[in-house]
């Protein structure tokens, strides 16, 4: 057995420090300048052991030398290249010590780089020589540092510092550099590349982070004009920034020459093909738009051929592509914008980044319905749809088959039988289809389902709507005439099933559960005990509403009160049958006071502004509509057991400001296109707007208020709602007495 003093004899002798080798000189002053310049860092080679220490300066040569400093950590790959190349000097650039490269570009090269005092990562960019031996270009370089240091957003890169670097060798040119912060993750090329298309919610939210970012270069008088994939980076956790402002156009700056073609072909604006210096932001807007259909799709949206001649002239003259042409799954919603924004003529497409900004609010809480649940089982909510031939099939499973499961029968024999072998939720009968008389076939769907509150939607495109609407008697739940849009076809189909899942919870409650009843009465007041969550959702959305001075105190009261008034006196003929549906009414009366809840996310500045808004500000307030109903869907998906209401909701809210002519927003509606609970909304929350002060007009009274809605707003509401309005006015005055 050793002794304690042989084992302290070994670990002596492990720990001798190796006889000096000889040493190139050259690698001698290499290590010693490397420290005095920091390359090396002090500290951490002061943190080596004696032994590692002995065993670097104890290199043969500069190759054996960066390689142990590199095992090390010391150095990295990059640096001990450029050792190897002999370019000693090329690793100092100003303040900062180069660690490796980034990227590279028309402008200049991208690093990876550390503060030499500071010890922080920076990237920095570093103009080429083609850029220093032309003045031009330099200036180029220098106006896009200008540019950024002068925007101060959370989506822009930031840029940190600029300089010049004189070389220690005289004979060679100066390099110019500026320093932007470092950021981790990839850019959205390359993301898409990696994991294919986006989810629709995660294309909103980060093509709304960029839509900001340039609404504040915008505000600065910077186009950007080179928005594409490769100049969108995101982050791991999901924040975007943009970056490379090379091309910015500069106020009152013209920094090309006439003429000259500046962008990339495949997400370049048509206008800014023909005159790179008369663009506006909406430019930036097309190429967002080309860059977003490659996010929702992962296909470019105008594939280059290889010549630019031919596809700068397909692009002056074509029409912009379609989203669902190529993942047809996306919701229409989301397609249309994309469309809009990519727009050949710049009136057609949105007017100003904050606006798009504000449009993609209701996409970012989206989340398509799985066919399957996450137990594994089949999602319960079942869609059968009837109709005669592929074309029809095949629209109908667009519109539908992002959110249900959808089933399909050719002719009424068919949909029996499909109804025989599964339960439904909702059936869509093209009327133009079935092989028999529709009174007939609705009489034996119901005879043959055994679910009461299976619901019937009637579409077509001859059948006139009076008939349509008197088919509702006879078992049907809904109609819609062609051609219609696929936004009221979605949110009527919603409000369907919100009907359906509202009776069940009523009709049929679970082991231990009583039916909930959401009813309204005069009970309900300022200080009325709250049971149910949507008396305290709807105080809390009234409570925010009044308190930010948006809405007059009191007003949830009073709608929900107008609306009773309404469904009272309405002719209950075709479709206004349902305004005698007590379990629709009751939905209808509590959903209605959330009509402007999307208030609550735009600026205050905005809504409470006294003067007369121009047409930026008009679009923005008029994106509080899709803000809300796009609340209510994300609520739905969290809340389940309350979805009827959520539904009902979601339709009164982005419909409440659509006419009856068509001249509304945000979809132009017409006429039936509008769902009822948004005509009946209108007129209630018309009249009480004018009977409140508002910070741009005083109150009205009653009889003006009644004058303005009857006789002087021409093609804005429901006639037959309006007739009712006629002969409820006086129950109108009194609910406005009692509960202002």
């Amino acid at each position: 057995m050793k002794s304690t003093n042989d084992l302290v004899l070994l670990e002596t002798v492990d720990l001798e420090i190796p006889k000096a080798r000889p040493v190139d000189a050259a690698v001698s002053k290499l290590l010693a300048w490397m420290l005095d310049t920091w390359v090396v860092l002090p500290e951490e080679w002061d943190e080596l052991s004696q032994l590692v220490r002995s065993n670097i300066q104890n290199s043969a040569t500069i190759e054996e030398l960066t390689n142990q400093l590199v095992a090390h950590k010391l150095l990295t790959r990059f640096q001990a290249d450029l050792l190897h190349r002999g370019k000693w000097d090329e690793l100092i650039l100003g303040h900062y010590r180069l660690l490796g490269q980034i990227g590279r570009g028309g402008m200049g090269v991208v690093y990876c780089a550390e503060h030499l005092y500071l010890r922080r990562r920076v990237a920095i960019k570093v103009t080429t020589q083609m850029i220093e031996d032309n003045p031009r270009l330099l200036h180029r370089f220098y106006a896009e540092s200008r540019a950024v240091a002068r925007l101060r957003h959370p989506n822009i890169v930031t840029c940190l510092d600029s300089g010049r670097h004189q070389w220690a060798d005289s004979t060679k040119p100066p390099r110019d550099y500026f320093v932007m912060e470092l950021l981790n993750g990839q850019d959205l090329f390359s993301l898409v590349r990696t994991t294919g298309p986006l989810p629709v919610y995660r294309v909103a939210t980060l093509f709304r982070q960029i839509a900001d970012a340039l609404a504040e270069a915008h505000r600065h008088g910077l186009v950007h004009r080179d928005i594409k994939p490769p100049n969108i980076f995101v982050t791991p956790d999901w924040q975007a920034k943009l970056l490379d402002f090379g091309l910015a156009l500069q106020p009152h700056r013209q920094l090309t020459e006439p003429g000259a073609l500046l962008g990339t072909v495949g997400y370049m604006a048509p206008e800014q093909a023909k005159d790179a210096h008369a663009v506006d932001g909406r430019a930036d807007l097309f190429s967002l738009g080309a860059t977003m259909f490659l996010a929702a799709t992962g296909a470019e949206p105008f594939p280059e051929s290889g010549n630019v001649l031919a596809d700068l002239g397909r692009r002056l003259t074509g029409a912009p592509p379609d989203v669902l042409t190529v993942r047809p799954e996306l919701p229409v919603d989301l397609a249309a914008l994309i469309q809009k924004l990519m727009e050949t003529n710049p009136e057609d497409r949105f007017p100003s980044a904050a606006a798009l900004s504000a449009a993609l609010v209701p996409f970012t809480r989206w989340t398509p319905h799985e066919a399957v649940a996450a137990d594994g089982r089949e999602k319960a909510t079942r869609v059968l749809a009837v109709g005669p031939d592929d074309t029809t099939r095949n629209y109908l499973e667009a519109l539908l088959g992002d959110e249900f499961r959808v089933f399909w029968a050719r002719s009424s024999k068919d949909m029996l039988t499909v109804l025989e072998r599964r339960a439904v939720d909702l059936v869509v009968i093209d009327v133009a289809s079935p092989d028999s008389g529709v009174a007939e076939l609705l009489a034996t769907i119901r005879a043959h389902t055994p679910d009461p509150e299976l619901k019937i939607l009637l579409v077509s495109r001859d059948t006139p709507t009076e008939t349509l609407g008197g088919l509702l008697a006879c078992g049907a739940d809904d109609f819609l005439a062609h051609p219609f849009r696929p936004v009221e076809f979605r949110s009527r189909v919603r409000a369907l099933l919100g009907r359906r899942k509202a009776a069940q919870d009523t009709s049929t409650p679970g082991p231990g559960t009583r039916p909930v009843d959401i009813t309204v009465t005069p009970a309900v007041g300022a200080h009325a005990p709250v049971a149910h969550p949507w008396n305290v959702m709807i105080t809390a959305v009234a409570e925010l509403l009044a308190e930010s001075g948006y809405l007059a105190a009191g007003f949830q009261h009073r709608i929900s009160r107008y609306v009773q008034a309404l469904a009272v006196m309405t002719d209950p003929e075709g479709e206004y049958a349902r305004l005698q549906d007590a379990a629709y009414v009751n939905v209808l009366t509590v959903a209605a006071p959330l009509y402007d809840i999307g208030l609550l996310v735009l600026p205050g500045g905005l809504v409470m502004k006294p003067g007369r808004l121009d047409a930026d500000e008009q679009m923005v307030m008029q994106t509080h509509v899709s803000i809300g109903a796009g609340l209510m869907g994300g609520m739905a998906a969290k809340l389940p057991t309350e979805s009827a209401g959520l539904a009902v909701a979601a339709d009164l809210i982005r419909g409440h400001h659509e006419r009856w002519d068509g001249s509304g927003y945000p979809d132009q509606l017409a006429g039936s296109e509008i769902p009822l609970a948004a005509r009946v909304t209108a007129v209630a929350s018309v009249y009480d707007a004018l009977r409140s002060r508002r910070p741009y007009r005083p109150a009205l009274s009653h009889a003006h208020a009644v004058r303005v809605i009857a006789n002087e707003s021409p093609g804005r509401f429901d006639p037959a709602i309006l007739a009712a309005f006629a002969a409820s006015a006086p129950r109108f005055e009194d609910v406005f007495k009692r509960y202002s």
